[in-house]
């Protein structure tokens, strides 16, 4: 599986070697950087406007606290989770009349847009209409289902980062779910 990364992953040649000691899994917690930038992502800005000083004083995060980066092995190998389910949550934002978008790419293998669908239906809304084609552009952009509080769109040919894959339709969706309109 490691050969897959060659050429893509700055640290794949350590890689290979722990692979073939029979210790990849040790190697991966580690707590050194290992992939680089993500390749075809340039995230130049979002680095420059997350470090910003200005920015890190407006968001309350301490001086001593490293840089922010777009991938860090810190982060993955240090983070708990607090809550398993967000159900609850979402249910109380609706309780409390504030409309709620959910969109998922229909290519995003991290958080599959089925689970999503899924999720939308055990929520317990009253569902006021059934999984139908959106449109952007005269061209299927996706589907949407709709509950009472809740909106779930899928985003047609998207990964993980739906805005960055179909930032026009992405902007469509998001700009007439806040102006209350129908995507």
């Amino acid at each position: 599986m490691v050969h897959m990364l060659r050429g893509v992953a700055a640290g794949y040649r350590k890689m290979e070697k722990e692979q073939k000691k029979g210790d990849l899994m040790s190697f991966l917690r580690a707590n050194e950087p290992l992939y680089g930038d993500a390749p075809c992502l340039n995230d130049t800005d979002v680095i420059v406007y997350m470090n910003d000083a200005n920015v890190r004083k407006a968001l309350n995060i301490p001086e001593n606290l490293p840089k922010w980066d777009i991938c860090s092995n810190e982060v993955t190998t240090t983070y708990q989770k607090q809550y398993g389910d967000m159900a609850p949550f979402i249910k109380k934002i609706v309780k409390a009349n504030v409309r709620v978008l959910l969109y998922y790419g229909d290519t995003d293998m991290a958080c599959n847009f089925m689970m999503g669908q899924q999720f939308s239906d055990q929520l317990g809304l009253k569902r006021t209409l059934r999984k139908t084609p959106w449109k952007f552009d005269r061209q299927i952009a996706g589907f949407k289902t709709m509950f009472e509080g809740l909106t779930f769109i899928t985003v047609r040919g998207a990964g993980h980062m739906a805005p960055q894959w179909r930032a026009p339709q992405m902007y469509y969706a998001i700009q007439q779910f806040l102006l209350n309109h129908p995507i």
